[in-house]
């Protein structure tokens, strides 16, 4: 078992991957990025036939760690490192002999919904909320959001999904294929648990070529899609209106913590 901002148990043929920074939901910190990437390659080396991704305290991952971007001297340069970190991580995650499955519970958003669809099934709870959410900072889908969410939902929905900034909820998901399965969010725990026990059972060294069949036969094709996002990105980031838009998120953010931590420190004074 290992620890930090990823957590990673392997037992029994199955492999649980944790996102582990529950104070900040999750969000994707260039720490967390090189964890998973770390997490992967210790998989891919591993007995796996399941890997189950998962977020530690109630959210699946807001996305990117924007207060990190905000702190950076160079955003635009962050940007893509982190951008390019992460995605290592996933195109790794692609090439995975193992059927991935994301529980999702609470928000997927930005790199987190990339992060869902990269799985091969997404189990959602009843509170589970899908968002873009990059137009909201000025900058462009990575993540590989922009290749895998027209694949599962239709182009025009998913570029509608990115333009208007759609809040996708659990039942809606599940209607228009985001989600395969939404569940109380007490019950989403033994319900993955329920499945990756039943898909360890079968053999699984085909995935990786089944899930390349799947996206278009090509099994560099979404590698190379990877680094476009992450050069689409960065000069996105580049700009004086996404820079503003992301400090202005960043001290939002700051606040909302702030004013979490003063109503918990109240109920326990209570």
């Amino acid at each position: 078992m290992t620890t930090g901002p990823v957590r990673l148990e392997i037992s029994d043929g199955i492999a649980r991957v944790t996102l582990n920074r529950p104070d900040a939901a999750n969000a994707i910190s260039l720490d967390l990025a090189r964890s998973l990437g770390a997490a992967v390659g210790t998989i891919a080396r591993a007995d796996v036939r399941v890997v189950v991704v998962q977020g530690a305290g109630g959210s699946f991952s807001a996305g990117g760690d924007v207060g990190e971007m905000a702190a950076a001297d160079d955003l635009s340069g962050f940007v893509l490192e982190l951008a390019t970190t992460f995605h290592g991580a996933l195109a790794d995650l692609a090439e995975l002999d193992a059927v991935i499955i994301a529980a999702v519970d609470g928000v997927a958003a930005g790199g987190g919904l990339g992060l869902a669809l990269c799985a091969d099934v997404v189990l959602a709870s009843d509170r589970a909320l899908f968002l873009t959410a990059y137009e909201a900072i000025g900058l462009s889908p990575d993540s590989g959001a922009s290749y895998l969410l027209p694949r599962v939902i239709g182009a025009s929905r998913a570029r509608a999904m990115s333009a208007v900034g759609l809040r996708v909820d659990a039942a809606s998901a599940r209607d228009i294929g985001l989600a395969h399965a939404v569940v109380p969010s007490a019950e989403l725990p033994d319900a993955v648990r329920a499945m990756a026990a039943k898909l360890a059972a079968r053999p699984q060294g085909h995935m990786s070529a089944s899930r390349a069949l799947f996206r278009g036969a090509d099994p560099g094709e979404f590698r190379r899609h990877l680094e476009a996002e992450a050069r689409a990105i960065s000069v996105a980031a580049a700009s004086p209106e996404a820079a503003r838009l992301i400090r202005e998120h960043a001290v939002r953010a700051q606040r909302s913590a702030a004013a979490a931590r003063r109503r918990a420190e109240r109920g326990v004074a209570a």
